[in-house]
């Protein structure tokens, strides 16, 4: 599993298992060797191996990242068994390849993928939350400006209208018998990047967290505290959780 949400009007988590092709749901306060509440699984759903997950709470619905899929799909909040698909947006047009983030800004009504590619767009892709099938972005954030080399996950905050993007970058090596330098390419530092809502092609981020004093190397998810105004983000070299007290980011709306 690589990106689990939590429904804090429900109080459940949701779990996306790679290898098993399925998505679980258990209680918030589940512990041990407990048993998922609910399992989406089997060839109707067309889950292969979910990337990663996240919970649209005012539209009840459960959001689905592929990456062998190449699709974002749409499951209604309690679905249960071997169930179709809402909707599924899937197909040349779409630009997705290795989908590695979804989330929904229910105000805008608007929703944010996340998606690197080797031969394609590596980036951020905005579609309309309810198009189905092959269809293109309304906008998509790339390219050299926007520091986006390698991506992870994705979250909005939707009162504000920001996107907070995990961007990694580094490059990982599996030659683990190779005598090689370190993966971690000190040119190449990942950080928390965020964009507006409305950003569209190659443009920088709007604000960063990096940097030596941020102890981040290569985030691998983003979640947000607006309340408290802190960024959080785990980090794969350090295997640790960073929270980040960043008012900046989080400023008051204007009466």
């Amino acid at each position: 599993m690589h990106g689990i949400a939590y429904d804090s009007v429900h109080d459940e988590i949701i779990v996306p298992v790679h290898l098993a092709g399925a998505v679980l749901v258990f209680r918030a306060g589940a512990t041990g060797e407990e048993a998922p509440i609910r399992i989406i699984q089997g060839p109707h759903t067309h889950i292969l191996r979910p990337e990663t997950v996240n919970v649209d709470v005012k539209n009840n619905e459960i959001v689905v990242g592929e990456d062998v899929g190449q699709d974002v799909m749409f499951f209604p909040r309690e679905a249960k068994g071997d169930v179709a698909p809402l909707r599924m947006i899937r197909g040349p047009k779409t630009g997705l390849d290795e989908v590695r983030g979804v989330t929904v800004d229910p105000v805008r009504n608007l929703l944010v993928v996340s998606s690197r590619s080797g031969k394609g767009t590596t980036g951020v892709f905005i579609f309309n939350r309810t198009d189905n099938g092959d269809v293109a972005p309304r906008a998509i954030i790339a390219g050299p400006k926007s520091g986006i080399i390698r991506i992870r996950q994705v979250e909005v905050d939707p009162e504000r209208g920001k996107i907070f993007v995990a961007v990694k970058n580094n490059v990982e090596s599996y030659k683990f018998a190779d005598a090689s330098p370190s993966p971690w390419s000190s040119d190449k530092p990942g950080f928390i990047g965020v964009w507006d809502i409305n950003d569209n092609g190659d443009v920088p981020p709007r604000g960063v967290i990096k940097g030596p004093a941020s102890e981040m190397v290569w985030p691998a998810g983003v979640a947000l505290d607006p309340g408290d105004r802190e960024v959080y983000t785990i980090d794969s070299v350090s295997n640790g959780m960073h929270s980040y007290y960043m008012p900046e980011f989080f400023p008051a709306k204007k009466q």
